[in-house]
């Protein structure tokens, strides 16, 4: 009995260590397709019952992994806002849509109409601003 203790408790270490690592490759990603890109961890059958209990990174992925996409794409229109040339920074806005953005699309619909309606209000700023000079 005490064996199988220990056994459960180096597999919930195992999966404890998968989740921290997991988590870290996360914060390292540097754009959406790389975060959604990252396996989740498998959790065995026999300790789905007591891994979320046990296992508090487990039930942080999904945050982390929630709020680095949204970090990410808050950094992609950041760097629209701040380009001086307007075609600079549309070429820029097509080549993050076609790499990042389909994928918001899918799994992140809500994020992916923010976004798309904030880029849009900063192409008619940019605009606005071309229009004054």
């Amino acid at each position: 009995m005490a064996e199988d203790k220990q056994s459960v408790e180096a597999e919930l270490a195992a999966l404890n260590e998968a989740c921290e690592k997991l988590i870290r490759s996360i914060a390292d990603a540097r754009s959406v397709r790389e975060v959604v890109s990252l396996e989740d961890v498998e959790v065995p059958n026999h300790l789905r019952a007591i891994a979320y209990a046990r296992v508090p990174s487990l039930g942080r992925i999904r945050r982390v992994r929630d709020n680095r996409v949204e970090e990410i794409v808050q950094h992609q229109l950041h760097t629209l806002r701040i380009e001086r040339n307007e075609i600079v920074a549309s070429r820029e806005f097509d080549r993050i849509k076609a790499g990042d953005w389909y994928i918001l699309r899918t799994d992140y619909p809500e994020l992916y109409v923010k976004a798309l309606r904030e880029a849009n209000l900063i192409f008619q700023n940019k605009q606005r601003q071309r229009e004054r000079r």
